[in-house]
């Protein structure tokens, strides 16, 4: 298999996996105490997470012990989050005082037939040249999906055609053990599938590279593949919220590469 046949199919995985896009059903925030569908308890805010309350023959799990009582469920930000999991193989997790639930038998998964692209093409792994920046740069001029900042690591300077464009990139998790830049971008296939049948996802899509981590007053020469823009998880379920690509980042040509739209069974974009 080769490296694009196997992103290929870890993108397939990844949609349809038990903590995937397709298997979250709600996403509930909790500021008072208050039942969250479709799973059983009393929930309610706590420092480091959520409190849970719930007897025995409800079937609550926290950290492999059931819940008979009221017990605190970590958040991702603690140190060690907690593990939820409930009756019928529904699992749960706690973010931003946000109570996430997972079903991997959900009706989305049942109908997802699989992400649509555009053909695999050498005419879209194109050069860029990498700027890292320092201080007051690097704050606050692009958003996450909550509206938190994200940190900016640099400028990418590349061309489509004889369209030159400087764009922001940010700081990614890491994949794989390698640190990672993000660029989050729209261009002219950004649009509504029923305006138009060659769109991509309306709200843009992430390109994953890899950090040069060069100092600051240097720079690198990046590879671009943008056969691997992939499709953010709000274009898979709205349970999600989409983070807004920054001005810079809205590209005024249309890149054909990449994935377009998750669809389903019937050939329909989910949403």
């Amino acid at each position: 298999m080769s490296a694009y046949e196997d992103h290929v199919a870890s993108r397939e995985r990844w949609a349809t996996g038990p903590r995937g896009p397709l298997a979250l059903v709600n996403a509930q925030r909790v500021d008072h105490a208050q039942p969250v569908w479709p799973v059983p308890g009393q929930w309610a805010p706590a420092p480091g997470g959520l409190s849970v309350t719930a007897s025995a023959a409800d079937g609550v799990v926290v950290d492999g012990v059931p819940v008979d009582g009221t017990v605190l469920v970590a958040g991702d930000e603690a140190v060690v989050a907690s593990t939820v999991t409930f009756p019928d193989g529904f699992a749960g997790s706690v973010s931003a005082g946000t109570l996430r639930v997972w079903d991997p038998s959900s009706e989305s998964i049942a109908r997802f037939a699989g992400i649509a692209r555009f053909d695999r093409s050498a005419d879209w792994v194109t050069s860029g040249r990498y700027t890292p920046v320092t201080g007051l740069e690097a704050q606050g001029v692009v958003l996450d999906a909550a509206g938190a900042p994200l940190e900016v690591a640099g400028h990418i300077e590349t061309a489509f055609g004889s369209t030159s464009v400087r764009l922001v990139a940010v700081r990614s998790a890491a994949f794989r053990g390698a640190a990672r830049l993000q660029l989050i971008v729209q261009d002219t296939t950004s649009a509504l599938p029923e305006e138009d049948p060659g769109s991509t996802y309306s709200m843009g899509r992430f390109l994953y590279l890899d950090d040069p981590g060069t100092d600051p007053s240097a720079g690198a020469d990046v590879e671009l593949d943008w056969n691997l823009l992939v499709l953010p998880p709000c274009a898979f379920s709205y349970q999600f919220a989409c983070p807004i690509p920054p001005e810079d980042n809205h590209v005024p040509v249309p890149i054909t590469a990449g994935e377009r739209h998750p669809v389903d069974t019937a050939g329909h974009v989910f949403h």
